[in-house]
């Protein structure tokens, strides 16, 4: 998977018999790119981007002008409180803020590991990331949380016993209902390299008497031949459940329905987002009609009708863009007020799109990010996903 969050130089030393020849200088640290990872809104005159450099950007209705968030590290996802304003937004080394009023301030995590996503789940605000962390706030205070879970199979029956702490590779996503990331295949044989010996799964509260753990881990993948596909994507409905999908990283899209038993299930919509291996649907948003928008690893941002259906025949998909750079995050106030952000340097795109037509007019906006940031090469990507 070809993602690269760190500009990569390697230069090697070089030995030498002659004891008065200098030693090849080390080079510098290479400068952490200035890319923007995601985009959340209030209102359209209330819109915040974050990225890389410690970088947060506030939209006021006419310009983007920087915040000062007194850091350096990736700020990676935001989110806005169902049914509220209030606004919540995670990075590496455990960083969480909360903006209640428009300003920023910072919160204790409780752990200095990488968060990938925030969100409420069931109600309670989720910060989640590396290795599998999950920080859960009461009030205005966090704390860690682990404990046991049941792994199911495909129809839903208990096979084994794994552990929050041990076995997650990583969480990555926060829905209503779930939790989204991969884990440590126990069944693995080979060797770890990158994603491989990781699948895809989401991972809820347990609700059944009879099993003695915290959660449930079902495995989710939409390309049954890639069993290392990630959950990546989510969005989030606590009142309408068709409102809430699930994007992968192998370009899948999954929207929750309900079965004849009333359980809630993921259905997978054909085909899928992306045509490269590895390429996968980052961000997603619902608008007021129910349609979807998404931007992908492969730099597309793809529009889905409502009612879009591959074996009916009946709704569509357009691509609106079909660019060169990496797109990590979409929020909307409308079709015609759409912000898309990605791995452009220093650039936020401002999108109007036309549901009838399918005309689109895409805007890029120059921000200027902090001062450069020397950081040693990353073997993941922004979300934890690792790079060999």
């Amino acid at each position: 998977m070809a993602l690269c969050l760190l500009a990569v130089a390697a230069l090697f030393g070089a030995c030498s018999d002659d004891d008065g020849e200098p030693p090849f200088t080390e080079p510098p640290l290479p400068a952490a790119q200035s890319w923007l990872f995601d985009v959340v809104g209030t209102a359209a005159n209330d819109v915040y981007a974050c990225g890389n450099k410690g970088a947060m950007f506030h939209w006021n209705g006419a310009a983007w002008e920087r915040v000062d968030m007194q850091v350096s590290d990736p700020i990676v996802r935001m989110w806005k409180e169902d049914g509220g304003s209030t606004l919540y937004a995670v990075g590496h080394k455990g960083l969480i803020w909360r903006n209640a009023g428009g300003a920023w301030a910072p919160m204790a995590s409780g752990t200095s590991k990488n968060l990938y996503g925030i969100g409420a789940l069931g109600g309670v605000v989720h910060a989640v990331g590396q290795d599998g962390v999950i920080c859960r706030l009461s009030g205005s205070t966090w704390s860690v949380t682990a404990g046991r879970m049941f792994q199911l199979n495909e129809v839903g029956a208990p096979i084994d016993t794994l552990l929050v702490a041990e076995d997650l590779a990583s969480l990555v996503t926060v829905n209503h209902y779930f939790l989204g990331g991969a884990y440590l295949d126990p069944n693995f044989t080979g060797t770890r390299i990158g994603v491989f010996g990781t699948r895809g799964m989401v991972l809820a509260p347990n609700t059944d008497g009879a099993l003695l753990a915290e959660w449930i881990l079902r495995p989710l993948s939409g390309e049954q031949t890639v069993l290392h596909e990630w959950v990546l994507a989510t969005t989030s409905d606590p009142a309408v459940l068709s409102r809430n999908y699930l994007g992968t990283s192998e370009g899948w899209l999954f929207r929750l329905t309900r079965d004849d038993a009333g359980r809630n299930v993921w259905s997978k919509f054909f085909p899928t987002f992306t045509s490269s291996p590895g390429a996968g649907i980052n961000d997603m948003w619902v608008d007021a009609a129910d349609n979807v928008y998404l931007v992908t690893d492969e730099g597309q941002i793809v529009y889905q009708s409502a009612d879009y259906d591959f074996a009916a025949g009946t709704g569509r998909r357009a691509v609106l863009y079909d660019g060169f750079d990496r797109l990590t995050g979409i929020w909307g106030a409308g079709p015609g007020d759409i912000w898309v952000v990605g791995y452009r340097t220093e650039t936020i795109f401002h999108v109007s799109h036309d549901q009838v037509t399918d005309d689109v007019e895409m805007t890029p906006l120059t921000v200027t990010f902090p001062d450069k940031v020397r950081t040693p090469p990353g073997t993941v990507d922004h979300l934890g996903r690792p790079l060999d």
